[in-house]
């Protein structure tokens, strides 16, 4: 079992990785903003999580209508940042195995959420961690939420997502002590013609209620109402209750609020206050597939019936048959002596498996039968 050590929920803009200049008021709303994300990195480091969970959105870098998840859990072991918006180029390391695990547990907790391998992380994940993770480093686990096509997931979905999302991260072994970040809003709008605008009243209304702990009565809010109010910005409050939700959280403390009229934004730093004791039965986390990452195996797999150049080196037993792909020396070896029975054994796709096997005329039942792996089902 594991526990969550911490969690916040603050706001982001690609435009807060630079100080306003000009305006002396402003520049020191920014500087009040800086100072409460300090605060909020020390209080994370000392209370030394194995993995941060980052929920956040995508502003067309990674997702497009072309392919768009509602929620994604990111999986893998690496994360690359974007680096766009002069926010600083920064990759992130994940916990191995960790995100297939989450995935596996959230899919079994009835939400349908895609996995999303090596997630590409944009400004909502990177500018809070450029913040956060300032002069040291952790593990990250980054969660997606779409907060900008439409349709949108409704905030109460979002509510409940986070609270399955605590019991899978509190089932899993892998990273014992967790934190989770939830990031975005409050009120802005992005490319639209109130750009600059900022609605304080609505982010008081949010806070109070976010501070007091009335998660529900938010996520019963008008989805739509916040986003002609607060503009299409506001709209990633989803990842406030997301992570409220995971942490079973009672409130927030508010450490800044601050309307930085030169970010375009009104800013919000919290850190959420987490039950002292919680002692609830939680579901355990599916194991999501063999211990050992087969991603670059699969990969290759998933290109050989497809690239008329890979048959023909594999055929031609050709020396570099495998070079650029990733392959240990063991993988390498599978393939060229075509062992479809130990592709299985590793948990390799058996869609994969079949393909790789119809290309090259193999009979994979018959593999199956020969190493003594007999079906499961049936006569």
């Amino acid at each position: 079992m594991s526990e969550i050590v911490w969690a916040a929920a603050t706001a982001h803009t690609g435009a807060m990785m630079r100080a306003p200049k000009g305006d002396p008021d402003d520049l020191a709303r920014a500087d009040r903003v800086f100072q409460a994300f300090s605060a909020l990195s020390a209080s994370l480091r000392a209370a030394r999580p194995d993995v941060l969970v980052v929920v956040a959105t995508d502003h067309f870098l990674t997702f497009d209508q072309a392919a768009l998840p509602v929620f994604a859990i990111g999986t893998g072991a690496a994360f690359p940042g974007h680096g766009e918006f002069g926010v600083p180029k920064r990759d992130y390391t994940g916990v191995p195995g960790l995100g297939e695990s989450v995935h596996a547990g959230m899919v079994a907790a009835g939400f349908d959420a895609a996995g999303a391998r090596g997630l590409p992380l944009d400004h909502s994940f990177s500018c809070p961690l450029q913040l956060l993770l300032a002069g040291w480093d952790a593990p990250v686990l980054p969660v997606y939420v779409n907060c900008t096509i439409e349709p949108l997931p409704r905030l109460d979905r979002c509510l409940a997502f986070g609270r399955a999302l605590g019991d899978v991260l509190r089932a899993q072994e892998r990273a014992p002590r967790v934190a989770v970040l939830g990031t975005g809003g409050l009120s802005h709008w992005v490319g639209m013609p109130e750009t600059g605008h900022i609605n304080r009243d609505f982010d008081r209304r949010f806070l109070e209620g976010f501070a007091a702990g009335r998660f529900d009565e938010i996520a019963g809010w008008n989805a739509a109402e916040v986003v002609s109010s607060a503009g299409n910005g506001a709209a990633e409050i989803r990842n406030w209750l997301l992570a409220a939700g995971a942490a079973r959280a009672t409130g927030a403390r508010v450490a800044a609020y601050e309307p930085v009229q030169a970010w375009v934004t009104g800013i919000g730093v919290t850190e959420l206050l987490l039950p002292e004791t919680d002692t609830r039965e939680v579901l355990p986390a599916r194991a999501g597939g063999a211990d050992r990452d087969r991603h670059a195996l699969e990969r290759y797999l998933f290109r050989f019936d497809k690239e008329p150049a890979l048959q023909a080196a594999l055929r031609a037993d050709a020396g570099d048959a495998f070079d650029g792909h990733g392959l240990d020396d063991e993988e390498r070896r599978v393939l060229r002596e075509r062992d479809l029975a130990t592709l299985y054994e590793w948990g390799v796709h058996p869609l994969l498996i079949r393909n790789f096997a119809g290309t090259l005329g193999l009979r994979y039942v018959q593999a199956y039968r020969d190493r003594g792996l007999l079906p499961r089902h049936g006569n």
